[in-house]
Parts: C-alpha cells; sequence; structure tokens
C-alpha cells in the first residue's frame, strides 16, 4: 500500500488544468467517483474534463452530472495533471493516447501498478469512491447532494450493497455522512435495482438456465455462461450483465461463482467471485488478470468451452488446496 494522499492534494492545489479518467467497461465505482471528482474540481476553480473511452451503462445515464463525461479514446493538450482513478496500469483505461504533464494514480486494488508520478493506493478502501471522498474534503470544496449521490452509487455498487467482504466500519461511515449530505439510499436504489428493462431480465433467465455446478468435498465452483447469440436474442446488452455472477455464488455451497462471456471465437471473458477463503484474484493474475481478493477478471484466448474446462481445473485444484 502506497499513500501519497498528501502529495496529490498539494498538486491540486497548485496546479490548473486537469483531466480525470478510469477503467474501460466503467461500472458504478469508476463512473460515480469520476464524476464526483470533476464536479470538486470545477468548484475549487479548476478546469477540468472528465474522460470515459467506453459508453456509459444505461443503469448509470441518471447519475447526477454525466453530462459532463466526454467519451473520447485520446487525451492531450495543455493539461497538468491526468488523474487515473481505479486502475492498475494505463492500458486499463482504454485510452489510446493519454498525455499529461503528470500523471496521478488512485486506486484500491492490491495488483496495481506504480506508473503514476504520484501515487496513492489503499487496499482498505471498499470502493475508490472512500478515497474519493478524503480528497474532496481535503480540497476544500462541498460535498453537495450532487457529489454525495455519485460517491454513494459508488460505493454500494462496489460492496454490493454492503454485502461483499470489503465494507468495513468505514465504509458505512462514509455512507452515512453523505447520506447526511444529499444521497438518497431508497431513490438511489430505485434507480439502480427496480427499474430493469423487458431485455435484462431476459437475458438472466437465459444465462442462469445455463447453470453449471462441480461439487467437491472442499465446496462447489459453480458457473453461467453467456454467447453472442444470447445477446441478439434477449435484445440486451453486454452492460446488463452486471451482477448476473451475485445470483451464483448466492446458491448454498458455492464457494466460488463463474461468469464466461463469449468475446469473439476464441476470446472469453471470465468473471470471478469467492464467498471466502480463495483468492480470486490471486488466480486471475495467472492470465494477467486482476481485482480484489473476492472479486476479480480476466480474459482467456480460448473458445468458452476450452475456457470453461481449463479453468474449472485450476479452481478445483486451488480450493483443495
Amino acid at each position: 500500500m502506497v499513500k501519497e494522499f498528501t502529495g496529490i492534494a498539494d498538486f491540486i492545489q497548485t496546479h490548473t488544468s486537469f483531466v480525470v479518467t478510469s477503467h474501460s467497461r466503467p461500472d458504478g465505482d469508476s463512473l460515480g467517483s469520476s464524476i464526483a471528482l470533476g464536479l470538486a474540481l470545477k468548484q475549487i476553480g479548476k478546469n477540468v474534463s472528465i474522460v470515459q473511452a467506453d459508453r456509459i451503462p444505461n443503469d448509470f445515464l441518471w447519475l447526477p452530472g454525466v453530462e459532463l463525461i466526454e467519451r473520447r479514446k485520446r487525451v492531450s493538450g495543455d493539461i497538468e495533471g491526468a488523474i487515473i482513478l481505479e486502475c492498475n496500469n494505463i492500458p486499463r483505461t482504454g485510452l489510446e493516447s493519454l498525455k499529461a504533464d503528470h500523471i496521478i494514480n488512485i486506486d484500491h486494488h492490491t495488483n496495481t501498478d506504480f506508473y503514476g508520478d504520484l501515487n496513492w493506493v489503499d487496499d482498505s478502501a471498499a470502493a475508490v469512491a472512500e478515497m474519493v471522498f478524503k480528497l474532496i474534503g481535503s480540497l476544500g470544496a462541498e460535498i453537495t447532494s450532487e457529489i454525495a449521490t455519485n460517491l454513494y452509487v459508488a460505493i454500494i455498487t462496489d460492496t454490493g450493497c454492503f454485502r461483499f467482504p470489503n465494507t468495513t466500519e468505514k465504509t458505512f461511515e462514509v455512507a452515512s455522512r453523505l447520506v447526511s449530505m444529499g444521497a438518497e439510499p431508497a431513490v438511489i436504489a430505485r434507480s439502480l435495482y427496480s427499474e430493469r428493462p423487458e431485455s435484462s431480465v431476459r437475458l438472466l433467465a437465459t444465462v442462469l438456465s445455463t447453470l453449471e455446478m462441480s461439487t467437491k468435498r472442499q465446496g462447489s465452483v459453480a458457473w453461467i455462461q453467456m454467447t453472442e447469440e444470447m445477446l441478439s436474442e434477449t435484445g440486451a446488452t453486454r452492460e446488463q450483465t452486471e451482477g448476473l455472477i451475485d445470483h451464483v455464488l448466492a446458491i448454498q455451497g458455492v464457494k466460488v461463482a463463474v461468469f464466461y462471456r463469449e468475446e469473439g471465437p476464441r476470446t472469453t471473458r471470465v468473471s470471478l467471485r469467492s464467498s471466502e477463503g480463495l483468492d480470486v484474484a490471486q488466480i486471475a493474475r495467472n492470465w494477467n488478470g486482476g481485482g480484489h481478493r473476492n472479486a476479480a477478471g480476466l480474459t482467456i484466448d480460448r473458445a468458452m468451452p476450452d475456457a470453461i474446462q481449463e479453468l474449472t481445473e485450476v479452481l478445483q485444484k486451488a480450493l483443495a488446496g
């Protein structure tokens, strides 16, 4: 863990032009944290652009300030500081080019490279939003209801509504303060989880019908899979796969849940979740993936049936340990 919090706050105070970005395939933590920080920097008079390489999932288009996000693949110009959130390396941003005088790396994952001129890595933070909350406070910006809403969304999505093992006392403290500053838990929960398009529900039914389990004495590995054809038949988008794996991990006796997604004839994207014990981030690193102890991702350059066979064997051996 590397702490350069003070140095980052000082740098921001003494410079003017910034870009804020995060990882490709954005999720609630990356989007909420980016918007919140961007709004705070604008509030204290900084010139700031919020940039995202990939399109914003429909589930998050209601976030206050989301219209400030610019979708583009290149960042250049008179930029003193590029603040990169929740990326273990620069390619993870999905940007083809990122040019700035200084790179600032803010992350809460254990496998991050220290690629920045300034690096602040805190693996005790449940979400990078916890770190952004602290940073905004140190800059003297007011945490408005819009900023509070974005940070609250970031926290609940990265903790599975406070269900994941990364949730700590600090997480609840920050969430409580955000509520006092204008975040509305009921409204946010309804916007995120209770207003689902029909295509999303049809995709859920289709993908869960592929459920398979490999039961061992040490616990079960369970997995689901999604093909390009399933997306086409249900009319769903890739973004609507978010959270499907949680249904698998909820099965009694399952120690590891896996979600395989077909990305091409010989490319399989994999999400891993573990309920206890097994460090899936360590397993993901075997394929240059990464993440948290209980939630990680990787890509296997093999057709999906072969990827399933290969990874299932690795997971079974790891559980037998």
